[in-house]
């Protein structure tokens, strides 16, 4: 076996092998429990009605369109994905997350719907029906997700990253980087876009282009738009010695190096 061989061989067992034996979640079920760690009750708003739209929507593709009989719980996990991947989305993207958090009152309105119309009871019971079955309990989860779930989803549910972020916007940086700097080790894309702009504009930090360059790179890997049009901005107007020190720099520093 060569070396490169038994390097790709460690890196396997090292990544996959902690999971197999359940000692690392995959990645769509800790987007999940980062979530549900932050607030149980906004996760479950975020999450309930788009499930239960997903687990039947893949049912019906699955029988309708594949025709397959999947398992429970393939369905169920499958549905996991979904969520987890319109999680990440939301996170990253504004006018998508407006959209998902229209979009959970608005299933419980449809199913009520379906049923007011097709469900065979008569007025003025089933108005009253869906008053207490849709209509409330959409007004709620309306009120909820607009709220703590946009608020929840803008932030990534990361602790750290809403004080920070409000510290910064006041100009009180010192302050502000005690909660950055925790949020953008752990990866969280918008705190290493604004410690970015920090050192971009020397605000609390030593204005340095190259390490305001790094910094927007990261967070438009993690998937962060703004940083990635930083970052081209930036760019731009660097000469070209600090372009070959900047790829230098990048090709050397992973994120913990970054602090």
């Amino acid at each position: 076996m060569s070396a490169s061989s038994k390097l790709g061989f460690k890196v396997l067992i090292s990544k996959y092998l902690p999971m197999a034996l359940g000692l690392r979640v995959p990645g769509f079920i800790s987007i999940h429990l980062r979530y549900a760690r932050h607030s149980f009750i906004t996760w479950l708003v975020l999450f309930v009605a788009p499930f239960v739209f997903a687990l039947m929507g893949l049912r019906i593709f699955c029988e309708a369109v594949l025709k397959i009989d999947p398992s429970d719980l393939q369905l169920y996990l499958a549905s996991f994905l979904v969520i987890a991947a319109l999680f990440f989305w939301a996170e990253r993207q504004r006018k998508f997350r407006r959209i998902y958090v229209i979009l959970i009152p608005a299933i419980v309105i449809f199913y009520g719907g379906v049923e007011l119309f097709f469900g065979g009871d008569h007025p003025p019971g089933n108005l009253i029906k869906f008053g207490i079955v849709s209509a409330l309990p959409a007004w709620w989860l309306w009120r909820r997700a607009s709220t703590k779930g946009y608020q929840l989803l803008t932030d990534g549910a990361d602790k750290d990253y809403r004080p920070g972020q409000e510290l910064f916007a006041r100009g009180e940086y010192a302050a502000a980087f005690e909660y950055l700097e925790p949020a953008a080790k752990r990866g969280h894309m918008k705190a290493l876009f604004l410690i970015g702009q920090a050192h971009e504009q020397g605000l609390g930090l030593t204005q340095d282009k190259i390490r305001a360059a790094q910094f927007y790179d990261r967070a438009g890997r993690k998937g962060y738009p703004k940083a990635n049009r930083a970052f081209e901005a930036l760019v731009d107007n660097m000469s070209e010695a600090e372009k070959e020190a900047l790829n230098v720099a990048i090709d050397a520093t992973g994120l913990k190096e970054l602090f």
